[in-house]
């Protein structure tokens, strides 16, 4: 039986969905790209670009710098899924290092193209106020996890801090891994910014 939609598969509809916001997201991206930064973009400009109504717009996305940060927010919540699985199996740390490379953001997307985000992201406050929520949504949904894994409580110090301690080289390592790619791969500046902190945040020695 058909739904409202008209569309009798439910995973059909999940897929059209699913592409709606893909689409809408580009559109926002581009556009930003184009008009060099997100806040002289508008939602009636983004659906026109996606082929969408205005309403469809927002009956996706709550603004525009949420549309635009779309593939991350998806991505965080496949890191706690894959954390949630990995835990069962390997030391905490591991797991979140781990489940930090699986999003393969690297090799998911165009560089030029992350480079261009992170430049947008960091001109804009607005943006960087969405992906701040972003990332303590992530922190929220992870903490029990690590928690759990750790024998400890979600409201202890050590389970925030070992957590707060992945993300921030998770983030770091990635930004850093923009700006100067080198002959490294995201994979590899990923595993040496988490290594960095195994070792324990002391002075390098001297060159």
């Amino acid at each position: 039986m058909a739904d409202s939609t008209g569309l009798r598969d439910p995973g059909l509809r999940e897929r059209k969905k699913a592409a709606t916001k893909a689409a809408l997201s580009e559109a926002t991206l581009r556009l930003a790209m184009e008009k060099g930064g997100i806040e002289a973009v508008t939602a009636d400009e983004i659906a026109a670009k996606a082929g969408v109504s205005t309403r469809t717009f927002h009956n996706y996305f709550p603004n525009k710098e949420a549309a635009l940060l779309h593939d991350f927010h998806d991505m965080t919540l496949q890191l706690v899924a894959n954390l949630r699985e990995r835990v069962k199996d390997q030391p905490v740390w591991d797991a979140l290092r781990d489940a930090c490379i699986d999003m393969r953001i690297g090799e998911r997307f165009d560089l030029v193209e992350l480079q261009c985000r992170e430049q947008l992201i960091h001109a804009s406050p607005a943006l960087i106020k969405e992906q701040s929520g972003q990332f303590m949504e992530l922190f929220a949904e992870a903490l029990g996890i690590v928690a759990e894994a750790t024998g400890t409580r979600p409201e202890d110090l050590y389970p925030r801090l070992l957590l707060g301690a992945a993300l921030v080289a998770m983030k770091t390592s990635n930004e850093q891994w923009l700006t100067d790619p080198g002959d490294r791969s995201l994979t590899e500046a990923i595993t040496e910014g988490f290594a960095v902190f195994e070792r324990g945040i002391t002075r390098p020695p001297a060159a």
